[in-house]
């Protein structure tokens, strides 16, 4: 089955890197079509604040994985600002909206 793009409320000043994150949901479309969820599925940047955000399901195609999202300054992996892990994408994408907003992540700047 094919699966159009998740749709995202994104504030200015963030540009897409990449974007693998389709409408895809594991509770509503059942586990076959994991396949949809890999390590790669989402990564913003923020090149004034010097601030990432990445998404991905770890592990990949597994349906017994999670979603992980990190913010992070200056490709820090290791250290992210921010952390979420969740099997709910609903919590994910609002992490994730919430994370955009300069209200949020202005304290990181």
């Amino acid at each position: 089955m094919h699966y159009e793009l998740q749709p995202l409320r994104l504030q200015a000043g963030w540009r897409i890197e990449w974007n693998n994150f389709s409408e895809y949901d594991m509770d509503l479309h059942g586990k076959e079509d994991a396949i949809e969820l890999n390590e790669d599925l989402l990564q913003l940047c923020n090149d004034k604040a010097k601030l990432v955000i990445d998404l991905g399901w770890y592990p990949s195609f597994d349906p017994d994985g999670q979603y992980l999202l990190l913010l992070v300054r200056n490709h820090c992996w290791d250290s992210p600002l921010e952390k979420t892990a969740s099997k709910s994408k609903t919590e994910i994408i609002s992490q994730l909206e919430k994370w955009v907003n300069d209200g949020f992540f202005g304290k990181y700047v």
